[in-house]
């Protein structure tokens, strides 16, 4: 898919994401990566599938995401603390969004577990596919793309004869925020309550110059 030179490079971002999803032929949550473009092939896990897209529509942005020394690209973890490290209003190609309500379209939303164990999913990272929306309890819900190994909420996988019930899809992930409306945990699927943990947003941007709204 060419980038569509008329939207902003987060809405390219996302367009790219859900080309995929909309495209692909087979998929399936895994460590380690198989992706055929061709063929329709998106067998990766979440950072294998952030990756993808970011080299594709950003390869600059995706470059300035920190990796450790014996990892082919960056795990969830290394996407929350990059983004933590931000500022609103930074110019150097990235820039964090602080309040869930500011999420919008494009942004990369990741978290970090406790503990960074090997073998283990370091935390998770996806893509905001729209503007978030809140329930009566003010929490939020935001439609994401991502690489999962199970559906969020009216996920495109886990329907029919258990095809895709895991990998590369789109779905609901809900938020709750502090007082500031700040996101403080999440409900990744149905069968799951809140998880409280750091999480953080970024949002690619101009290299240099003000930061884009």
């Amino acid at each position: 898919m060419q980038p569509i030179l008329h939207l902003s490079l987060p809405e390219q971002i996302a367009e790219q994401a859900e080309f995929v999803v909309n495209n692909l032929q087979e998929t399936r949550y895994q460590h380690t990566e198989h992706i055929d473009v061709d063929l329709g092939v998106y067998d990766c896990d979440c950072n294998g599938f952030v990756a993808f897209i970011l080299e594709r529509a950003a390869p600059d942005h995706y470059a300035k995401i920190p990796k450790e020394t014996d990892q082919p690209r960056p795990r969830a973890f290394k996407y929350y603390e990059f983004f933590s490290s931000l500022v609103p209003d930074a110019t150097g190609g990235w820039h964090k969004i602080d309040l869930m309500q500011d999420v919008r379209r494009g942004d990369i939303i990741a978290w970090r577990f406790a503990e960074i164990e090997p073998g283990h999913d370091t935390g998770h990272v996806l893509f905001a596919a729209e503007t978030p929306v809140t329930d009566d309890s003010g929490n939020f819900s935001v439609r994401v793309y991502d690489s999962a190994a199970q559906p969020h909420f009216d996920d495109t996988r886990g329907k029919g004869e258990g095809k895709f019930v895991s990998g590369v899809g789109s779905g609901f992930i809900n938020f709750k925020v502090d007082e500031l409306g700040r996101p403080t945990a999440f409900q990744f699927a149905p069968s799951e309550g809140f998880r409280p943990l750091p999480i953080a947003i970024g949002r690619v941007g101009p290299f240099s110059g003000i930061a884009q709204a």
